[in-house]
């Protein structure tokens, strides 16, 4: 466990969920597979689940250290509500130790040691309204961590007509899943390589719960999910692992979960790597596509491979460059020329209808607020 300073009161800490109390002032922290073991004055490995008095705080509640305005599709995820903005937040800390890491800045901090706000859930839904924005998306890091937070922001979105969104490496046990995923609309899961030794040596975590995370969002909720692969030069790139993937989520998870491959840059403690090449995207696409699934898209690159086809007349559908949507030529949810329904959260001019209401009459009950 890590030494932690608590600079805050016991009194203003908001008390975890998902622990028990153990001998000698312990704790127990089952919300994710590494089943930390806290002693007192400590934090888990995450930094942001803490040990004060023999009772497990997150000190994540309330106090993101990232908020911006996204387009959904950098989530990714290209088959809800597209083209439309998204409220991002994170805090400081993670539950994996990937080498990696492009938010590196946050995620292996405690939290202490970023610079962050005290914004209450309602607060989170009064700032996205008032840019405009559906949905609100945790992110950055890993949003598990901080479920607390997650769920009481999801409470007050859906009074408000709000989405939203978890942007999670899936790392999250039986426990604590339907707490968390029953409330939440959307998710990309990060399957950042499909062997048991990049797990273990890259990430410092395990292949198996990942996998099992995406059987239950399957099989058990209605939450609109995607999978994003980072492909990393020398790590996880050679075909045969890619095939390996591909094969998997077909066979559990069906062709329609659309997949994203996408592009490294060196960064953290993988400086030595270098950035994939398009080539790498493009083989992996093709391969997926070849095994049968019917959404697979690159990221991080320009590419054809971020535009989304009907997988039955090869018709496209939404023309994207980047992150930028700049055709959209669905017609409730359908493909225009053959009629072929297509998977997804769209967006149409009712529902744009809706959520524009939403927001309006959610404005009112916010408007008070100096943000």
């Amino acid at each position: 466990m890590r030494e932690l300073q608590i600079v805050q009161k016991t009194a203003a800490l908001h008390e975890a969920r998902w622990w028990e109390p153990e001998a000698g002032g312990k704790v127990h922290c089952y919300l994710c597979p590494r089943h930390c073991h806290i002693g007192q004055g400590q934090a888990g490995f995450c930094f942001i689940r803490a040990n004060e008095s023999g009772k497990l705080y997150s000190l994540g509640y309330a106090h993101p250290a990232a908020m911006q305005i996204d387009p959904i599709e950098k989530k990714p995820l290209n088959h809800f509500l597209p083209g439309t903005r998204v409220f991002s937040m994170g805090t400081a800390g993670c539950n994996m130790g990937c080498f990696f890491c492009q938010n590196w800045d946050i995620s292996k901090s405690r939290a202490d040691q970023v610079r962050s706000s005290n914004v209450p859930p309602e607060d989170v839904v009064s700032l996205a309204i008032r840019h405009g924005c559906p949905s609100i998306a945790f992110t950055y890091n890993e949003p598990t961590i901080w479920g607390e937070y997650v769920i009481d922001i999801c409470h007050a979105a859906r009074e408000a007509g709000l989405k939203t969104v978890m942007v999670s490496n899936g790392y999250i046990t039986r426990q604590a899943f339907h707490d968390i995923y029953d409330h939440i609309d959307a998710a990309n899961i990060d399957l950042k390589a499909f062997t048991e030794s990049f797990y273990g040596r890259i990430t410092l975590t395990h292949l198996q719960p990942v996998l099992e995370t995406l059987e239950w969002l399957k099989n058990e909720t209605s939450v609109w999910f995607e999978i994003t692969n980072l492909i990393i030069p020398t790590l996880n790139d050679a075909p045969a692992e890619t095939r390996a993937l591909a094969e998997w989520v077909i066979e559990h998870l069906g062709p329609d979960v659309p997949l994203h491959f996408t592009a490294f840059h060196p960064d953290f403690k993988l400086q030595d790597k270098p950035r994939t090449p398009a080539g790498t995207l493009h083989a992996a696409r093709a391969t997926a596509i070849e095994v049968g699934l019917h959404y697979v898209y690159e990221g991080n690159i320009y590419s054809d491979g971020a535009n989304t086809s009907c997988p039955s007349c090869g018709t496209i559908l939404i023309r994207r460059s980047w992150h930028d949507v700049q055709k959209n030529s669905l017609r409730d949810g359908a493909c225009p020329a053959c009629g072929m329904a297509i998977p997804g959260r769209w967006t149409n001019s009712r529902t744009r209808a809706e959520l524009t209401g939403a927001r309006a009459s959610a404005a009112e009950r916010y408007e008070d607020l100096n943000l």
